[in-house]
């Protein structure tokens, strides 16, 4: 078998298959946001100088989601895939559902492996996350795992990840207090000023203004969600810069002192975005908090104007 498809909402159980298949070999990334098929199957097609087999991680693979892709990447796939290069292992990886309607995921399904996890429910990933403290030899109960999952964004990244910073926190395998977790990860509240952020950024209006006027209640003040945004953006923007640079994933993720996955999500976010627009946005929010500053403008009202241009 030298063709794979990873299709997991979780980066870190998408890495998980694919170290299951390179085993201690070394292996070259290719993100089909910026590469393109030809350079991808090219490099696949080519035989190694001393002729020893090599594997290629194909990431953002989302040629095999409902996507729209255009013929010539699919032609393109397709006829790799009917005569593929015996030296090459090839894994493509996405976090989007797979289209099981395409010809290129039905011809990949017929001939090679597909690893289709999909999305999980509560209970899954209640039984994963316990399943993970047990593997490291801690103990943990049901609502407290549950308190975990309610307060990492919908991310089963972001759960294994204070999980880790939880374990890490007691140094020894013993049980994990409910108390403790909660001080660790935090609030509800902050789970909300993630979604508004995460909102705003991908253009989602209805949701932002409802997620805003949810805040509000809690008297969040507009200057830490406008301080938040323009963070956001900046981070987008910087991402944006280094990729085009070509700089590696894990040079960007040591300069902005991000994880793998955090990097990944501004960049698809970005993507959505040319430079300019995310210029534009940090200068209104500049511009916004020193006119607020002056006392010259309300900060709600001018926050509420920045949502219907940003979003627009």
């Amino acid at each position: 078998m030298n063709i794979y498809l990873i299709s997991n909402e979780s980066y870190r159980l998408i890495n998980k298959e694919i170290k299951k298949i390179v085993k201690n070999n070394n292996f070259e990334i290719f993100n089909m946001n910026k590469s393109s098929i030809k350079e991808i199957l090219e490099e696949a097609s080519y035989f190694s100088l001393d002729n020893n087999q090599k594997y290629l991680v194909v990431t953002n693979a989302d040629v095999f989601s409902a996507d729209k892709v255009n013929d010539t990447t699919t032609d393109s796939l397709l006829n790799y895939f009917n005569n593929p290069n015996s030296n090459t292992i090839l894994i493509f990886t996405t976090q989007k559902p797979l289209d099981s309607r395409k010809k290129i995921v039905k011809e990949l399904k017929n001939k090679y492996k597909v690893i289709n996890n999909a999305k999980m429910d509560k209970k899954a990933i209640n039984a994963l996350l316990t399943n993970y403290v047990k593997e490291n030899e801690f103990s943990i109960d049901w609502e407290t795992i549950n308190y975990i999952i309610n307060n990492c964004y919908n991310n089963i990244d972001i759960m294994f990840n204070e999980l880790d910073k939880i374990m890490l926190y007691y140094n020894f395998p013993c049980r994990i207090k409910y108390q403790d977790v909660v001080a660790i990860v935090g609030t509800e509240l902050d789970n909300n000023n993630f979604h508004f952020v995460s909102a705003v950024v991908e253009k989602k209006l209805d949701e932002a203004l409802k997620l805003l006027n949810s805040l509000k209640i809690y008297k969040v003040d507009s200057n830490v969600l406008a301080t938040l945004l323009a963070r956001e953006y900046r981070l987008m923007y910087y991402v944006k810069k280094m990729y085009q640079n070509k700089i590696s994933l894990s040079e960007i993720c040591s300069n902005l002192s991000l994880a793998d996955w955090q990097v990944n999500k501004l960049y698809n976010n970005g993507i959505h975005y040319s430079e300019s627009e995310l210029l534009k946005n940090l200068v209104d929010l500049c511009n916004i908090d020193m006119n607020i500053k002056k006392g010259i403008w309300d900060k709600d009202i001018a926050l509420y104007g920045f949502l219907l241009d940003a979003c627009s």
